[in-house]
Parts: structure tokens; C-alpha cells; sequence
């Protein structure tokens, strides 16, 4: 048996016998702190005569999102339901540029949100080439005094971005070995841990990824102290935004990984109990409309998107369109004029509820209504299976040194999933592509890989 917990406004957690039947769900409202909740919830659970429980995954995007957002508040955050959430840590921010363009304002940002946890901003000369050629020799001397600035400052999280380190990680890994020279104590983050193209994605996750640090410090010993009660044997997993789950220690690193975990493990749940693996999926709330793919019972991610707080980042998200309705006739209108089919609908709160079951009744014969006392993104919690992402950037010469490169990061990718803890001989790649960077020779390589199922149809 598996277990899935969202963690959030109100606390739910669902069990699934298989991939088909739900056992039981439950949604606990929070009434004091996550800790004191959720080993509530758990304590009742395993009272019940119920079979042996393989693992527990947890859903805590929302609990980071609030993090993120109690970023002008002084010491925790309180809500009126009694919960309260870590506060976002102040990170200093150095990033390696060949050098500055004139008019540049060391470490400024497009981003709000970027902006407001950037307690500190440095610069050392430095940095690579999409080809990994070096640009500038690296300054280790100006790392070094940021490391000093940053340690006189008091600020114990550094996010290292360097041009390029898409290509080669060099710079980034001697800055970070400078800095522990300096400042041993100092919890860093650097940018090609995560990948992608844009400097500016780069640096916005790898500054979220840092704020969060503590925030997933609280929220793994806390899950990880709750998942114990049922059992020794019990691993404990987090949901994370490509539909997928990664164990404690990842996440402890990188809990940048689990923002935005809700929308995927909400349409892996329908997906789930609607028994329908591929599907465009409607989700009814009180004034919105959200619709997301599933693919062989996986949501569809992209990378470089802005999510819930307007940053781009190069961790993957699902792929979820908006569409405000006023009333459930908006709805139907909207609904009749959609480019592509929609196959299932489910509500996501009361009101979406009316608005889901008018618009089924309009249109019965193509549209099913997923409506059950789960939740659906603790269903999907319980459903996920280990996960991998990578986003690399590659030289090429010619296609056959293309193929070659692609089948090495393939199966760094499986290797990756399998270290998390997959089941032996489950890995797979869902998904993997290359896409030229402009009139280089050089592609980009997103590779999705997972445990279980079929691969996705790239065609």
C-alpha cells in the first residue's frame, strides 16, 4: 500500500490499494503546526487494519510556495488556520561573467520575487562559452572576498551562476571550493545542478533553490519523522513538479524540485481514477479553469516557464493553461470553442463542482466527470514514481557524435532515477530530445526519465 500526503491550506492524505482502487482519503484541517498535524494524521492511519505500507509521498509545494511568499514578514508566518511556515532565508547571490556590460548593476534581476531574496550581490571575472571555451580567467581572489562580504554579513546561503555553465561546471565548482576555504560554514548552490540555457533562469532557480534550504531542512525531518511511525521499512519520498518523486536527501538539496508538485500530482490523480492515462484535463476551481495533458498517466512538463510566481525557471513544470469563467454558461461557451478536445473534467472546490457537473450534463457524450471524496493530489502523491530531469548543453559535429552523446546522457538519467531508489530494472526514459541552438553546433538535451510504464510518443 502506498500513501500520498498533500500538505497545504488543509491537510489531506490518500491511500491506494493499486493504480486503480482508493482505499481512503482524508482531508484534516491544519489547526497547529505541520509537525504536530501531520503525525496526527499519520498516527490515526496506521490504526487502521490496513496492509503494509510501502512508502508515504509527500505533497509540500504549497507549504514552499508560503515560504517564498512570507518573504516580507518578520520571523514566521501565521495563518488564520493556526499553520505556520518557515521563513524564506536571504541569499547572496555572485555570479561569474566574463565582464560587466556597461550600465550593469551587479546581480540585478528581471524578477521580483528573484530580487526580494537576494540579500547580497557579487561578481568575479569568469566564465565559459556555449562550446565550453574559456571566456575570462577565472578571478579566485574576488571569490574569495565574496565569500568574506557575504560571511561579515551574515548571510550562510551563496547562489553561484556562471556564463555558460550550461556547457562545463569548471568555474562554478572552483568558486564554490574558494568560498569553503573561506567560509567553511557557508551552504552553497550552484546553477548547473539544476541546467538550462538562460543565465537569468539559471540564477532564478538556483536563488529560489537556496531560499528554500531551511524550508526543506524543517519540512524532511519533520515528513521523514512522521513516515517512521508507521515502520522502519516505510521509505519517505516528495512529490516533485515533473510528475515524478524524489527521496528525502535529494530533496533536502533540492527543494526547488517541488514547487508547483500540486498541479502535476492533481492531474496524475484524475488521470489516476479516471482510469484515462491520456487525456486533456479540465480542472473547475471558483473562477478559473485549468487545463493540463496527461501522457501515459504522466503530466505534461515543459521547462523555462514561469509558474506560480512569475520567475522562469529550468526546473520542469506542467504544462497548464488558465482560463477564467465567470459562471458555469462562460464555461460551456469556452468550452465549445476549445482547440482541442476535452476528456475529462474534475472540481477542485465546491463551486468548481457546480460548474464541472452543468458542464457535463451540456456535453455527456464527451466530456466524464471525475467526482470522488479523494483528493486528488494526494491520490497522485501516492502514484508517482521515482524521477529524473536533465538539461544539458552539448557540441556537436555531426549526427552519429549526437547520437552517441544522447545515449551517454540517457542513461545518466536512468542512473540518476535508479540512485533514487526505482525499483530494479523499472527505469525508462520518458522522454528525450535534441534541439539546435541556433546556427551553432550545439544542441540541447532535455531528457525526461521515470520508473514504470511506456515511454511518451515524441512523434
Amino acid at each position: 500500500m502506498r500513501i500520498g500526503v498533500r500538505l497545504g491550506w488543509s491537510n489531506a492524505y490518500g491511500v491506494l490499494l493499486d493504480r486503480r482502487r482508493v482505499m481512503g482519503t482524508a482531508t484534516v484541517p491544519m489547526t497547529g503546526s505541520v509537525s504536530a498535524t501531520v503525525a496526527s494524521l499519520l498516527r490515526d492511519l496506521a490504526r487502521t487494519k490496513a496492509p503494509t505500507v510501502e512508502s508515504v509521498t509527500w505533497d509540500v509545494s504549497a507549504v514552499l510556495e508560503a515560504t517564498l511568499r512570507s518573504g516580507d514578514d518578520d520571523g514566521r508566518t501565521g495563518h488564520a488556520s493556526g499553520w505556520t511556515v518557515p521563513k524564506v532565508r536571504s541569499v547572496a547571490a555572485i555570479r561569474i561573467l566574463p565582464r560587466a556590460p556597461r550600465g550593469f548593476v551587479p546581480g540585478t534581476h528581471p524578477s521580483d520575487l528573484v530580487r526580494s531574496l537576494v540579500a547580497w550581490r557579487g561578481s568575479v571575472t569568469g566564465g565559459h562559452d556555449l562550446f565550453g571555451t574559456e571566456l575570462a580567467r577565472l578571478d579566485s581572489d574576488t571569490a574569495a572576498d565574496c565569500a568574506d562580504v557575504a560571511k561579515a554579513l551574515g548571510l550562510t546561503v551563496l547562489a553561484v551562476t556562471a556564463t555558460g555553465a550550461g556547457a562545463t561546471a569548471v568555474h562554478e565548482e572552483r568558486v564554490a571550493t574558494r568560498v569553503l576555504e573561506v567560509f567553511p560554514s557557508a551552504r552553497l548552490c550552484l546553477s548547473h545542478e539544476l541546467g538550462g540555457l538562460g543565465l537569468l533562469e539559471r540564477e532564478a532557480t538556483t536563488i529560489v533553490n537556496a531560499a528554500l534550504l531551511d524550508a526543506a531542512e524543517e519540512l524532511v525531518t519533520t515528513c521523514e519523522s512522521a513516515t517512521g511511525r508507521l515502520g522502519q521499512e516505510v521509505s519517505c519520498w516528495f512529490a516533485t513538479a515533473d510528475g515524478g518523486r524524489v527521496p528525502a536527501r535529494r530533496f533536502h538539496r533540492l527543494p526547488v524540485l517541488g514547487l508547483s508538485a500540486t498541479r502535476a500530482t492533481t492531474l496524475t490523480g484524475v488521470a489516476i481514477l479516471a482510469e484515462r492515462p491520456n487525456a486533456l484535463i479540465a480542472l473547475a476551481g471558483r473562477s478559473t479553469i485549468l487545463v493540463g495533458q496527461v501522457r501515459d498517466g504522466l503530466p505534461h512538463v515543459a521547462s523555462d516557464l514561469s509558474g506560480e510566481f512569475g520567475a522562469r525557471l529550468t526546473t520542469p513544470q506542467p504544462v497548464v493553461s488558465a482560463h477564467p469563467v465567470a459562471e458555469a454558461v462562460d464555461a460551456a461557451t469556452w468550452l465549445a470553442e476549445h482547440p482541442q478536445p476535452i476528456e475529462v473534467i474534475a472540481p477542485l472546490d465546491e463551486v468548481g463542482l457546480d460548474v464541472a457537473e452543468r458542464l457535463c450534463s451540456a456535453n455527456s457524450d464527451t466530456l466524464m466527470l471525475t467526482r470522488q471524496d479523494a483528493d486528488l493530489a494526494a491520490v497522485g502523491a501516492a502514484c508517482t514514481e521515482s524521477s529524473a530531469w536533465l538539461d544539458l548543453l552539448v557540441p556537436v559535429e555531426a549526427s552519429d557524435e549526437l547520437d552517441e552523446v544522447q545515449s551517454h546522457a540517457e542513461q545518466q538519467a536512468l542512473v540518476q532515477v535508479a540512485t533514487n531508489g526505482a525499483r530494479p530494472g523499472s527505469e525508462r526514459i520518458v522522454r528525450s530530445t535534441a534541439a539546435a541552438v541556433g546556427y551553432l553546433r550545439i544542441c540541447r538535451l532535455q531528457i525526461r526519465a521515470g520508473s514504470g510504464g511506456e515511454p511518451e510518443d515524441t512523434s
